[in-house]
Parts: structure tokens; sequence; C-alpha cells
């Protein structure tokens, strides 16, 4: 039987694989998209407990309203019309829960950067400037915001780590702790986090912040249906076992079972590391495969799937990250933790839907030796027995430190799943279940940055590893790599002019 042919394979079927797909797909390329499980979707996926729909990965966007940066994006990828996206708070999209004090962070740079004034009045100066770097920082930058308005792209110049920037500019304490409160959303503490990394995030949420109603549309069917419509094909249950390379040039991929697929251009989704035990031996250069093997990943995440009384529940239409002091970096590191010690900080986030009760799920970013002792699955009957008791312990941790900060959530939430590193690592196959790939940090950069490009003709690379994470990263990210597949600045014009369209 002859192999089936096409003329792009993408394996992977998240948020990267999806995007690439969409764009060649409508371009008239013949795209396959292979996917391991029975469904495609990847972190875009969302799983039901108890009739509740709950997020593997996708817990707000940002960026969304007419003109914004995402909004770009989506109208381009036809995603707007398929999905219901409900505004967050205006005056307060995520609260920080310090253990004397509570910021609310309104959506509007203005609004924030007077309120850390009213609240710093001494600090005046060091938080307009802040806010000046900030809007510096991504102002011609296109992959990010394709309405930029032109310019050099002057975006590298904000790689150092935030901690030095803010002591260049004179900003510490409890200020220092409120501005990177949200890095938990990308796994990196302010002593690592590069400046640019921190703007981009923090920037996209400003501007505005959105859930979806994946009780109306999954996000993974939307992309799945907005794929389809445009002739893509997509295989479930299709784990690669082999890249099939000749002379330095791939030809296609072989399945699990045998089957071969052919096509001259393969875009691989999945963590960099796992990319040479698909290829021949000496494919890549020593170096290149010793880079792969030794770039850290960023934390894994612990999750706590809550039922919730939806008139008693403190997160209807807001993020919050409780703190179990002002050292917003204590949850990430090395050292030794105990599942008996309350979280360092948890974040919190719930799914708009109908009915009295809320999807809201706890996420704790889990200290290295801590996910390595206690949240490795274990073979055999007393090695799950081990871990389903140590998921147990955390996740009561959860609900007293709740308890503790929202009084009632005993009466008004309970528990109907959780889930571990393990399930990331299992799912997604990222080394360690890593939350959001391998780690950039300020410091190691350039040695962690992988060009989309490879020695290997045809073969390229995407994902959250290559470039930023999120769903606004992974957008980019492949948005970036297909830019190249086309006329210089084709792409890109085109995301442009497609959003102006739908004003």
């Amino acid at each position: 039987m002859a192999a089936e042919r096409f003329d792009t394979i993408i394996v992977g079927s998240g948020i990267s694989g999806m995007t690439a797909g969409i764009i060649l797909a409508g371009k008239g390329q013949r795209v396959l998209i292979i996917e391991q499980h029975a469904v495609p979707g990847g972190l875009t996926q969302t799983f039901r407990r108890e009739g509740l729909v709950f997020p593997t990965g996708v817990h707000r966007l940002g960026a969304l309203n007419e003109k914004e940066p995402l909004w770009y994006f989506f109208n381009y990828l036809g995603l707007t019309d398929y999905l219901d996206l409900v505004p967050m708070a205006r005056d307060g999209f995520e609260i920080y829960y310090f253990p004397d004090c509570t910021v609310k962070v309104p959506q509007n740079h203005d609004q924030y950067k007077d309120k850390m004034k009213s609240m710093f009045p001494d600090n005046a100066p060091a938080i307009d400037r802040y806010f000046q770097d900030m809007a510096a920082s991504i102002r011609h930058l296109a992959l990010y915001n394709p309405g930029c308005e032109p310019g050099p792209d002057t975006s590298s110049r904000y790689l150092g780590a935030l901690d030095d920037y803010f002591e260049n500019i004179g900003i510490k304490g409890r200020l220092k702790s409120i501005l990177s409160a949200n890095n938990i959303l990308f796994g990196l503490p302010s002593s690592q986090c590069p400046l640019l990394t921190h703007f981009l995030i923090t920037d996209a949420y400003l501007k505005s912040s959105f859930r979806i109603n994946e009780q109306s549309t999954l996000f993974s069917q939307a992309l799945s249906s907005r794929f389809t419509a445009l002739g893509g094909k997509i295989k479930t249950r299709a784990k690669m076992t082999r890249l099939m390379i000749t002379d330095r040039a791939v030809q296609g991929v072989e399945l699990e079972g045998g089957q071969i697929l052919e096509a001259p251009q393969v875009i691989y989704t999945g963590h960099p590391s796992r990319l040479p035990q698909y290829c021949p031996p000496k494919t890549f250069r020593p170096f290149y495969e010793d880079r792969l093997a030794t770039a850290q990943n960023t934390l894994g995440i612990f999750g706590v799937c809550l039922a919730w009384n939806q008139t008693h529940c403190p997160v209807t239409d807001s993020d919050a990250y409780i703190f179990n002091s002002w050292d917003v970096n204590a949850a990430y590191g090395i050292v030794e933790e105990e599942l008996q010690n309350l979280p360092d900080v948890i974040f919190l986030s719930a799914l708009p839907g109908p009915g009295t009760q809320l999807a809201v799920t706890a996420l704790i970013p889990l200290k290295e030796r801590t996910r390595h002792k206690h949240f490795r699955e274990g073979s055999g009957q007393k090695g799950q027995t081990v871990y389903k008791k140590n998921k147990a312990i955390l996740a009561e941790q959860v609900m007293e430190r709740l308890e503790q900060v929202f009084p009632g959530t005993r009466e008004n939430a309970r528990i109907v799943d959780t889930y571990s590193p393990a399930t990331f690592e299992r799912y997604t196959l990222t080394p360690e279940g890593s939350a959001y790939g391998i780690k950039k940090t300020a410091q190691e950069y350039l040695s962690t940055s992988f060009s989309p490009a490879t020695r290997v003709k045809g073969l390229f690379l995407t994902g959250q590893s290559i470039g930023f994470c999120g769903i606004h990263g992974g957008i980019s990210t492949s948005t970036g790599l297909c830019r190249g597949f086309f006329q210089e600045g084709e792409l890109m014009k085109n995301i442009v002019n497609q959003g102006l369209k739908k004003q």
C-alpha cells in the first residue's frame, strides 16, 4: 500500500501545532496534524468532572479587545466567531492576597500605574519609568503585536534579569513583590526572569483579560474546526516513533505500528530534548544534542480541581494569587519541601458557565526536589498508593490555606480531582512535567534558545520551548516560523489586513 503523502506534517496538536496548521492549510497546503492522544488539543484541552469543565492549560487570555495584539491573531486564525469570550473584572482581574494586604490589579496601564503611585508615592518616578519601559520594549515587536507601529525592533535590549532592572530604577520591597507577583504565569523567579518576558505577559493582561466559556464552545474544538474547515486533516492515536531522514532531508514520519506518512516538511512541536531519539544517529552535532539534553526545564504544577458554590466563590470574575509571605519568589528553587508545609503560593482561576457551581482550579508550583520526591508515579500498586496519598495530602493543604484566606471554603467548595507534573509528563511527553518547557533565564537566554530551523532540510521546530509560553506565545512562535515560508512581509501584512476587515 502506498504511503499517504502531504505537503506538511505537524507533530502535536497544541496551540503551536494548530496555529501552524491553520496558517499553512489556509495557504493551500495539504497539512496533516498527528496527535498521540484520542482527542486533539494538547494543553488547550479540557476535561469534565461532575458535570463541570476544567481547563488543562488555558485559564485566561489577554489583549483581545479590538486592535489589541491577540485580537489580530485570533481574527486571522478564524477563532473569534467560534469562541464565547467573557471579560474579567475591570477593577481587579488579578487579586494578590498577601498576609497583611490585598491588591487588586485593574485592566488598564494608567489605572494600575496610578494605583501603584498612590500606594507608593515615594516611588512615583520609578513607577513611571517601569510603565514607560514596558511600552518601549514592545513598541515595534510585530510578532507580539501585528498592529504595532513600524520601526526597528529593540526588544533584545530588555533581556536582562527583572531583579537587576528593579534595582537599577529603584524598585524594591513590597512594590517589587507586587509588580513581580504574576511570575507564576511563566514559571521564573524575578532573579532569573528576562525583563522582556515579564513585560510581554504583564502588558497583554493589563490591556484586557478574558476567560473562555468552554461550556459553550471548547477552545480545542474551535481550533480543530477551523483547521479542518480549511482542508486540514487530524490523525489521533498517532504516536510518532521515527522521523524519516535521508541525506539530511526529512521525508516524513513513521508511526507506532509501522505506518509511514510522507512529507517534504515536518514541524515538530514537542519538547526539543526528545528530538534526537526520533532521528538517525549523528543527525545533529554533539554540541547541539548536548544543549538539548542539558537545558533546564521550568517548574512543575500541581492542580486541585474544585466545584465551588458560585455565590460564595472569590474568583468569579478575577484570578487570585495567595502568598504565604511577601517573598513572591519563595515558590521557586530546588530546596527540600515537605508536604506538611502550606504552599508558598496558590493561583486560583475559574471557568464561567451555567448553573450554581463554578469549576475552579488551584495551581501550586512545585519545587524541584518536591516534584521528584513526592510526585513521580511509582510502579506497581504500592507506588500508585504512595502517589495518590501524596496528592491527597497536598490537596488538603490547599484546602486549609483557602479556608484561612476565604472563610467558608470548606462549606462551599469540594475537591473533585487533582493532577501533578506526572500527569503533564504523561499527556504532553514533556520531561518532568514542566509547565512552561525549557527555562529561558536572563543568565542563559542565548544558550537555551533554539532556532526553528534545524540542519535537516524540511525539519522545523515550534512550541513554547522554542519561543514564549502561553496561548499568545505559542501563536507568535508558530507565526514567526511560518512567515519564513512565504514572501517577506506577506504573512504579517495578511494578519493585519484580516483584522482590519473584521472592524
